[in-house]
């Protein structure tokens, strides 16, 4: 009797400790596996093909996402502004520097962040542009825009809907990605009260936020540029002061690639966490078989 209890406290303890175990190690594998897999080849091929200069930070692009991050990224690689975006923080390194710049605001740590790049978007840029601005003084500003509530329609189609304890993607709720909690701590916590799938907070955030930039930026230092009324090229160079290319104005990230990549991200975390089970039950079972 004493051997049993003695051996289902054991096994408890084996479990207990599986379970922290796994908490920490297997977000962690999965988003090195995920950023070699799915993110390196494209970044990596980014960093290649930009031109330009790349001391300090010069522009700062801060609408929320899904008003064309992605897009006016490419178009500012382009014109050879080397930008920095919020997929940079699938590479975990770089996403724990990213929080670390985020929670403290040191300026060390977002040059370390920034090191190569010209230009930031998306939530890393939204969260943390005003310290941004005192840190790049001379960093002109960017309020990508669109309809209130067209940008919902497509924000609540894609971000929180596969980072925000989705049903259809259940990994989401066993394991977060690390990924998913940087926009959870840098986004969805500061601006959406921790309530991206709620309509109404997220549509009044989203017009606070516009009204907070224009408020605390000079005109003179602000382009703001609305995704849905802006044609090509002629705006953004414009302000800032360089030749338009010769080339269509780039248009990425459409919904279904999205998708695609978000389930990419959740298959590589089930495999992760199904061959971590899998481990666990085998160290287990050689426990049982040998005591």
């Amino acid at each position: 009797m004493h051997q049993i209890i003695a051996w289902l406290l054991q096994a408890s303890v084996l479990a207990l400790t599986g379970l922290v175990l796994g908490r920490w190690a297997c977000p962690l594998t999965a988003g090195w596996v995920t950023y070699f897999l799915l993110f390196r080849p494209s970044l990596k091929r980014q960093r290649k093909e930009i031109h330009g200069e790349k001391k300090g930070l010069r522009v700062i692009l801060c609408g929320f996402s899904r008003t064309g991050t992605m897009s006016l990224m490419t178009a500012l690689d382009m014109l050879g502004f080397p930008c920095f975006h919020g997929s940079h923080l699938a590479k975990p390194s770089t996403g724990h520097l990213f929080l670390r710049a985020f929670k403290y605001g040191n300026p060390k740590d977002w040059n370390n962040l920034l090191d190569g790049y010209a230009a930031i978007a998306d939530f890393p840029a939204v969260c943390s542009y005003q310290e941004l601005m005192k840190i790049y003084p001379d960093a002109k500003v960017i309020l990508n825009i669109r309809d209130p509530d067209r940008w919902y329609n497509s924000f609540s189609e894609t971000i929180p809907k596969n980072t925000h304890g989705s049903e259809r993607n259940i990994i989401f709720k066993l394991l977060t990605p690390l990924l998913a909690h940087y926009v959870q701590v840098g986004f969805y916590d500061k601006f959406l009260c921790s309530k991206p799938q709620d309509r109404e907070i997220c549509v009044r955030a989203f017009q606070k936020h516009i009204s907070e930039v224009i408020q605390h930026v000079s005109p003179a230092n602000l382009l703001i540029y609305d995704i849905e009324k802006e044609k090509g090229w002629n705006s953004l160079c414009a302000f800032l002061n360089v030749s338009i290319p010769d080339i269509p104005f780039p248009r990425v990230n459409e919904r279904k690639a999205f998708e695609t990549l978000v389930n990419s991200i959740a298959t590589v975390h089930s495999i992760v966490l199904l061959l971590y089970i899998a481990c666990f039950i085998s160290i287990l079972l050689c426990i049982i078989v040998y005591m």
